[in-house]
């Protein structure tokens, strides 16, 4: 059941992409103004974003297994996936970004690159490339890669935590010891496993070596290494380039993901 529930809502997602009921978030940022007007120690809200919400659906799905069984797998199953999946519309984006990168409008990317999250600080058009990719990569990572790798491994709650975790952050940005980094760490790191069997398998194996590791390293600045390990450095210095390429890594590992899960659940 949990396999047939990650099917259908991959496949709906990619479908229909994000939106409509399961991804409208007025009620979280409501709870959230709520939350942030008592100004709470990091535990206490941490405990009312993301703790009771999923202790909720918990005893939802309680409920659910009274009325239909395993069958609430694949009917509530579905449902969480779905919502934990990313909000952004992510394959929009990435083509509305390279088509004003490559018209010359670095004016116009940043300001979809803004839209997405993004950092649009650089000095120079290759840093400016740079950024782009980060923040894309990490865009099209958090998106659908760690709310499936903790429905697979977890459940349904974990997925659900995950994005909860997400909603509650202020920014994209991703730094070290935040709650985030943290839920971040394993999922990012299976992902640069995959990057490194869809591309450069010795350079990814010495990036691992040196940096998974270090508890310094930004999920986001890991990622992006590992695509340079993967795919090589070409094309990263243009903002158009450097974001196909990222769109083509994420396609190649989303597709071993795919695989091995399949794999899996037939054993």
């Amino acid at each position: 059941m949990i396999y047939l529930a990650f099917i259908i809502a991959t496949g709906l997602y990619f479908l229909l992409g994000s939106g409509g009921p399961l991804h409208s978030d007025t009620w979280f940022k409501t709870l959230q103004r709520r939350v942030d007007a008592t100004e709470p120690p990091f535990w206490l809200g941490f405990l009312l974003l993301v703790v009771v919400p999923c202790a909720l659906v918990g005893l939802l799905w309680v409920f659910l297994s009274s009325l239909f069984g395993a069958a609430v797998t694949l009917l509530l199953g579905t449902a969480l996936l779905f919502f934990a999946f990313g909000r952004a519309d992510f394959p929009t984006l990435t083509q509305r970004f390279m088509a004003r990168a490559r018209a010359g409008d670095d004016v116009g990317a940043a300001m979809i690159l803004e839209q997405a999250g993004g950092d649009t600080g650089a000095d120079s058009r290759e840093a400016f490339a740079r950024l782009a990719a980060r923040d894309f990569l990490y865009e099209g990572f958090q998106r659908w890669f760690p709310p499936v790798f903790y429905f697979v491994l977890l459940g349904p709650l974990w997925a659900v935590a995950y994005r909860l975790i997400q909603l509650s952050a202020d920014d994209r940005r991703v730094p070290v010891g935040s709650l985030r980094h943290l839920v971040d760490w394993l999922p990012s790191r299976v992902l640069l496993l995959t990057l490194a069997l869809v591309g450069d398998f010795e350079r990814c194996r010495r990036l691992i070596g040196k940096r998974a590791m270090d508890p310094e390293v930004e999920t986001d600045a890991l990622l992006l290494e590992g695509l340079e390990a993967a795919f090589g450095e070409e094309g990263l210095d243009e903002p158009a380039s450097a974001v196909q390429r990222v769109t083509q890594g994420l396609k190649r590992a989303l597709v071993v993901w795919l695989i091995i899960i399949s794999l899996l659940a037939m054993l």
